[in-house]
């Protein structure tokens, strides 16, 4: 499935020695170096691997949570900030952030994040939170947690999102946001797509575009990806949607480019969980639309997008001028 042609060797963690003053005597910047170890602090902590965290952050490390009366707990010390990190865990577990924007800044970081679930008052819970992040020496040498949560009634709930709408199967995969260390095998899928979709002559995006463009990029990243994993095969799936930032109501559009599950993963519910994340990632981000192209041929595609309330448009026409 697709909205238009859009034009992950694992990226692990370099080993900087020599730092100063802002520049590494190894290929790279502290940016770089900081932007990777990130990566993989967001990697361990989404698949709950406390031990993977910890060796991302230093000996002093501080983690002020976002959970605790006012202004929240605060973790130090190798055995405190173990034991706050599985407090966390425990709290999120079973629940998926889609990160909303991630910048860095020298030794600074700041990311925003968005969950929604249903909550057991029979209600649907909200949560936009972010984080203030500060690196020494490669790791992560502080954590400042902050977080919202709104609720509103669950009925109707107008569109599906991370909450299984009728006639839709709970996903048995989840989506998250993609990485730099996505980058190969994103790139494979996407070859496939382009020669499912007969433009594989004319596919020219390659691994370092792909890291430049948006999943190595601190900051106004042409593209957002969502990929769902497949255990050791890697990928069963992606999402890439690009983001207009305002239109005739002044609220972005986000315009879904591609969607595409692997062949042998079809029929487990990959393709919701990666619209799920597409459309909560639309909401958190205020856009008043989501829009998409589907080959004219493409049925399987059509019912799949109609059950998440989208249909054709057919005010417009879908034209082209080639340069």
């Amino acid at each position: 499935m697709r909205a238009t042609p859009w034009y992950s060797a694992r990226l692990e963690l370099r080993r900087f020695t020599g730092m100063s003053h802002g520049v590494s005597s190894a290929s790279g910047t502290i940016e770089e170096m900081n932007r990777v170890v990130l990566a993989r602090f967001i990697d361990s902590w989404s698949a709950g691997e406390v031990d993977g965290v910890m060796q991302c952050v230093t000996k002093t490390f501080v983690y002020r949570a976002s959970i605790g009366s006012e202004p929240g707990k605060t973790y130090s010390g190798a055995d405190g900030v173990r034991a706050g990190i599985v407090e966390m865990l425990a709290l999120d577990a079973d629940r998926v952030a889609v990160i909303t924007d991630q910048h860095i800044h020298g030794n600074m970081a700041f990311t925003r994040w968005a969950y929604r679930w249903p909550s057991p008052a029979a209600c649907v819970s909200d949560e936009l939170g972010c984080d203030w992040i500060q690196f020494r020496d490669g790791l992560l040498e502080s954590k400042d947690a902050y977080r919202k949560v709104m609720q509103r009634s669950a009925l109707p709930v107008p569109r599906p999102v991370s909450i299984p709408a009728a006639g839709i199967h709970a996903p048995s995969e989840s989506a998250r946001l993609a990485g730099a260390r996505d980058a190969e095998p994103l790139l494979q899928l996407m070859h496939k797509l382009a020669e499912f979709e007969n433009y594989r002559p004319d596919f020219r995006v390659s691994f370092g575009d792909l890291l430049a463009r948006g999943l190595a990029a601190s900051q106004d990243g042409q593209f957002k990806a969502f990929v769902t994993d497949s255990g050791t095969a890697g990928l069963s799936g992606y999402a890439v949607v690009q983001e207009v930032p305002f239109t005739f109501d002044l609220r972005p559009t986000l315009i879904l480019k591609e969607l595409f599950v692997s062949q042998d993963c079809r029929g487990q519910g990959v393709g919701t969980a990666l619209m799920s994340a597409v459309l909560d990632y639309a909401r958190a981000r205020g856009c008043g639309r989501l829009r998409w192209d589907v080959l004219p041929g493409n049925e399987a595609a059509k019912r799949f997008y109609r059950r998440f309330g989208g249909d054709r448009d057919s005010a417009w026409e879908n034209w082209v001028l080639a340069l």
